[in-house]
């Protein structure tokens, strides 16, 4: 297991990259209990929202990021992808891809509690 972590924290694309193994454990349980599309969404807005609130964090400093209050002015930072760095968005691209592409392959099947 270390080598493999060794081998995501040799490069910051690698680290993106490791973001697929992740989404891996939010899309196969939603995905065998409801339906892999689902899975797939839920990763999005998982790897979206994260994104949005590193942006936030980051327009704070260390004693403010723990001061509730300082939060309130910061909600409007970070919504849209153009506001973020490239490996932002491709630490939400990749594991969209993945998941996304999944999906595709898992769309027949129906899970242990079909909603659509």
């Amino acid at each position: 297991m270390n080598a493999l972590l060794d081998w995501f924290a040799a490069a910051r694309w690698r680290m993106s990259l490791s973001h697929c193994l992740e989404g891996l454990l939010v899309q196969v349980p939603i995905g065998l209990l409801l339906n892999f599309r689902i899975g797939a969404l839920a990763v999005i807005v998982w790897y979206w929202s994260r994104k949005k609130l590193e942006c936030e964090f980051e327009t704070l400093g260390a004693e403010e990021s723990l001061a509730f209050e300082s939060h309130a002015y910061t909600w409007s930072i970070g919504w849209l992808p153009w506001q973020w760095d490239a490996y932002k968005v491709l630490d939400v691209v990749l594991p969209a891809l993945s998941a996304t592409l999944i999906a595709m392959v898992m769309r027949d099947y129906k899970g242990l509690l079909p909603v659509f």
